[in-house]
This record gives C-alpha cells, sequence and structure tokens, in this order.
C-alpha cells in the first residue's frame, strides 16, 4: 500500500453518524468518519481521543474505505502536517462540534462551528480541516476547517477531480452508487 503523509481516509458509510448528519444535510451523507495518514504504517484518528493507529490493522478492520490524496500538497506541506498534526493527540474528542456542525448544516452557514475556534476541540473531519488549513491554507468544498465534516472532503474531491487521486477504495462503490442516485 502507497499511504502518504496527508492522505485522507473516509470511512464509516452508512454508520449511525452518517445517518444522524443525512437529517441534516441537503446533500446525501455517504461518509460519517475520516483518518489522515501520518505516513505508509501510521494513521491519526479522532474517536473518544486523537490518537495514532497503525494503518494497515485500521484498515483491515474498516468494511468500506476511500483514501484520498490532495496532488498538489508539496513536501513542504508534508512537513508542516508532521509538526502540527501530533500537537493535538491525546486531546478528547469535540462531541459539543457535532452539534454545532449539525446547526451550521440546518441553517446553511459556518456561524455556529466558527464561534467555537479552539483548536483542541476536535472531530474527525474538523481535525482534517485543522491540519490542511495549517500546513497549505486549503478549505475543504470551501468550507471552514471548523465546520467540516467528511462529506466535505469527499464532494471537494468530486468538484475537483484534478486536485485529487482516489489512492485505494474498498467497498465505497455502492456508497457512490448511492450518492449519484439520491442526486439524480
Amino acid at each position: 500500500m502507497d499511504i502518504q503523509t496527508g492522505d485522507i481516509v473516509l470511512a464509516s458509510k452508512d454508520s449511525i453518524m452518517a445517518k444522524f448528519m443525512c437529517l441534516f444535510q441537503k446533500d446525501p451523507v455517504v461518509w460519517g468518519h475520516c483518518l489522515i495518514a501520518k505516513d505508509n504504517d501510521k494513521l491519526w484518528e479522532a474517536k473518544w481521543l486523537l490518537i495514532e493507529v497503525d494503518a494497515k490493522t485500521r484498515l483491515e478492520k474498516l468494511k468500506d474505505y476511500k483514501i484520498l490524496r490532495l496532488n498538489c500538497l508539496t513536501y513542504e506541506n508534508k512537513q508542516t502536517i508532521l509538526q502540527e498534526a501530533p500537537k493535538l493527540l491525546g486531546r478528547h474528542y469535540g462531541f459539543q462540534r457535532i452539534f454545532l456542525q449539525i446547526f451550521d448544516h440546518i441553517f446553511n452557514i459556518n456561524w455556529f462551528t466558527s464561534q467555537e475556534e479552539r483548536e483542541y476541540v476536535q472531530v474527525c473531519s474538523s481535525y482534517a480541516g485543522w491540519i490542511y488549513d495549517k500546513a497549505c491554507g486549503y478549505k475543504f468544498n470551501g468550507v471552514d476547517w471548523e465546520s467540516c465534516d467528511p462529506d466535505d472532503i469527499e464532494d471537494d474531491s468530486l468538484l475537483y477531480p484534478e486536485r485529487w487521486i482516489v489512492v485505494e477504495e474498498k467497498g465505497s462503490e455502492r456508497a457512490m452508487g448511492r450518492r449519484l442516485l439520491k442526486r439524480g
């Protein structure tokens, strides 16, 4: 497997979180979780805590996933990711951010999450957004890191396919088919 620093693993298709997010978003929610690659061997994940996990073991446990790579990340961007991302390891999961994201989705704004700007209050996707913002100022789907959800990351890859490489997929064909059906 060729996972590189900054690659994003979209996961937890059909999870309770993804179904819950569907209630508050206009577009269909496919992915309910994401992880960020430290390197080919380790991933960073926000669950109850922000932790570092073994990439191979974690990917084997996932039923469905899609690994995306932003093809314009430079060596310097990746070095920034390696310096900044570990600063939040060990922090508790920011459950309150999920509720703020829901309000943002209901009203189609990024205001509620912008009120909780503390970097150490993270969920999986805001952690990914924060890392990319720190590394290169990138905003997934034009959304501030505070309000970023996993589907914003995939939406960005679909809107700008020239910027993204799909490194690997497992079982996500069904998810993509549902997304296309719901949009059509």
